[in-house]
């Protein structure tokens, strides 16, 4: 997959999940992500509901 979009990161280091990415992993309000780093990317992932 490419590049779905890109978002600016705030003066309190804070970022808006796009609603493009949110449509693809299928998260909203209250689910959680986890995020890797690997080869210089980041990978983020939805964690299953426990």
């Amino acid at each position: 997959m490419g590049t779905l979009t890109n978002t600016k990161v705030s003066e309190k280091n804070l970022t808006t999940v796009p609603k493009s990415v949110r449509n693809f992993l299928d998260v909203g309000a209250g689910d959680r992500v986890e995020w890797h780093v690997e080869d210089g990317q980041i990978i983020v992932k939805k964690l299953d509901d426990e």
